[in-house]
């Protein structure tokens, strides 16, 4: 479950957000729709906990989320995530070493169907392919909340078509809240089950 009471973020004198109080607490597949600029990536990033908010609370599964928390049970995956340089392959197998939860099958399989060169070095992968490296790590990872920002950024459409296919079959595998942002709505209308709208 997350809960944010009264949230606000600042950047200085800007406020990105502010007094938001939302409580989500059945698992779904959660749209968050908004114009570049209205402060997707900021909310995301607090739940997450990779940046402190100015005032109020959230609070994932009854802990409290800061810059300080250890686990806060959230897995999250910002566009244009970075990687250690290294295959692919030995991406996945370390992140399944530091997390006893994730799903190597699952990465593993996901891998095959995007025709993921497990070989090759993460850098040289396309932004597409890096982007999908990306969200099968944080899909794999079986945290109880996923936060996507953004995830089908430079793919084609087949590809695009074939992501929501994933986030799917991942759902089922594994009910959890996975929260979902874009500023495109047609493409995710068919594989969301509830949609927030984020505005100004």
């Amino acid at each position: 479950m997350i809960s944010l009471n009264q949230v606000t973020k600042q950047y200085g004198q800007v406020t990105v957000l502010k007094t938001i109080t939302l409580s989500i607490e059945e698992p779904g597949i959660y749209c968050l729709l908004g114009r570049n600029g209205a402060g997707k990536t900021t909310f995301l990033k607090s739940i997450a906990g990779y940046q402190n908010i100015t005032t109020g609370t959230i609070q994932v599964d009854g802990k409290t989320i800061s810059t300080a928390a250890l686990d806060t049970g959230v897995s999250y995956i910002e566009n244009f995530a970075k990687h250690f340089n290294l295959p692919v392959r030995k991406l996945l197998q370390i992140a399944s070493e530091v997390n006893p939860n994730y799903d190597y099958d699952f990465a593993s399989e996901m891998m095959e169907r995007f025709e993921l060169d497990g070989k090759k070095k993460f850098n040289h992968l396309s932004l597409g392919m890096k982007t999908m490296v990306s969200t099968i790590i944080c899909l794999a990872s079986n945290k109880n909340v996923v936060l996507l920002d953004e995830p089908v950024l430079g793919f084609d459409a087949i590809m695009r078509v074939e992501f929501y296919e994933m986030l799917t079959e991942s759902f089922q595998k594994h009910p959890r809240i996975i929260i979902v942002s874009t500023h495109i709505i047609e493409e995710i209308a068919s594989t969301i089950q509830k949609l927030m709208i984020m505005d100004r």
